[in-house]
């Protein structure tokens, strides 16, 4: 996959060069001849500058003791900074894939390719786009995040054969979502003032994962840059203590009065005075002697005495409810016991024995 993209890029990078060398080719070849009518144009200095870099980047990705890959990033990141040349974008790609950057490989080429994809040649697009079909396969994403800004994340991929590649990320307070290549991996959170955190995780192919890195974990801060302890500590003011209202137990009593006194109602009217009214009404009109008519009167005595009682408790737990409000309702403040005042005074003694003056205070 790489080889079809580095022939591509060392083409375009010649190309480049070559670009940059013709303006001086022609002057050259020109010598001796009627100068032009007018002077060339300054070129723009921002454009010379991106040249440099294009040319450092591109020395740095063909040295021959290997692909120096995170200086030629730097350098075509610059180029692309200064220009905004399309050739710098792959080239930060190409650098990217290399360092298992994966995800910002993708990104970097689809860019490259949207730009300028027409203008390749119709074998070299192909290879590319079946390359980055390729790449999205197997690329894992992992999204990091931690409780402090600033805190720099060290990657260590061990693969099977060859050295370990090392990337370092910074990541804060808000998700920071990296593609990477898939492996053995170890992440190293790094930040001022706290023990490293390491996290060891094998990610497969289009793995994804999540990790928080926690460093204030546990400890209670309650103003920034203080903790609990700072404000426990010295001498200082504590806030005055505010009146408080607690419910006197009289309120709980009457409260109680009159739910007991309702339930008393509800058992008396609703059972006792219901049960006696249905024997009352099953025997009326039924009575022919004396003695069945004192029977039946008495039924009906039973029957209004339960409802007056029913009534009673009824009452009584209405004007509990409202003594109970009331007394809730008005119940006083209680003021914070203040502490002793110092006071000091004279006061005079006398025995038969002898007398004088004593001093009596508080402190």
């Amino acid at each position: 996959m790489r080889s079809a993209l580095t022939r591509t890029f060392s083409a375009i990078t010649a190309l480049a060069m070559l670009a940059a060398a013709c303006p001086a080719l022609a002057q050259g070849k020109g010598a001796g001849k009627k100068p032009p009518a007018e002077p060339a144009a300054p070129e723009d200095p921002k454009l010379v500058e991106a040249k440099k870099h294009m040319e450092a980047g591109a020395a740095f990705y063909n040295d021959p003791s290997g692909h120096k890959c995170e200086e030629a990033y730097r350098e075509f990141k610059k180029a692309y900074e200064l220009s905004g040349s399309m050739n710098a974008v792959k080239g930060m790609g190409l650098c990217a894939m290399e360092l298992e950057r994966d995800g910002e490989a993708i990104s970097l080429l689809d860019k490259f390719l949207e730009a300028k994809g027409d203008q390749l040649d119709p074998a070299d697009k192909q290879q590319m786009e079946t390359d980055l079909k390729a790449l999205r396969s197997v690329v894992a994403w992992v999204t990091l995040k931690s409780d402090r800004p600033g805190v720099t994340i060290t990657d260590v991929r061990t693969p099977a054969r060859g050295f370990p590649i090392t990337n370092r990320y910074t990541i804060g307070l808000t998700d920071t979502r990296i593609g990477i290549h898939p492996g053995s991996h170890e992440f190293k959170a790094s930040v001022d003032g706290a023990p490293d955190q390491i996290w060891k995780v094998d990610i497969p192919n289009g793995g994804k994962f999540e990790r928080e890195f926690e460093f204030d974990k546990g400890k209670p801060v309650t103003a920034e840059g203080f903790t609990e302890k700072d404000f426990q500590s010295g001498g200082e003011d504590k806030p005055a203590e505010q009146p408080s209202r607690p419910v006197p137990m009289t309120v709980f009593i009457v409260g109680g009065a009159a739910i007991a006194a309702g339930i008393a109602g509800a058992v008396v009217g609703g059972v006792l005075a219901t049960g006696a009214k249905a024997d009352f009404d099953a025997s009326n009109g039924k009575a022919n002697t004396a003695s069945e008519l004192v029977v039946l009167e008495d039924m009906r005595s039973k029957v209004v005495t339960l409802n007056t009682v029913a009534d009673v408790c009824f009452g009584l737990a209405a004007a509990g409810a409202v003594a109970a409000t009331v007394l809730f309702v008005m119940r006083p403040e209680k003021k914070p016991t203040e502490p002793p005042k110092e006071s000091f005074a004279f006061a005079p003694w006398a025995t038969p024995q002898g007398g004088g003056m004593m001093a009596v205070g508080t402190f």
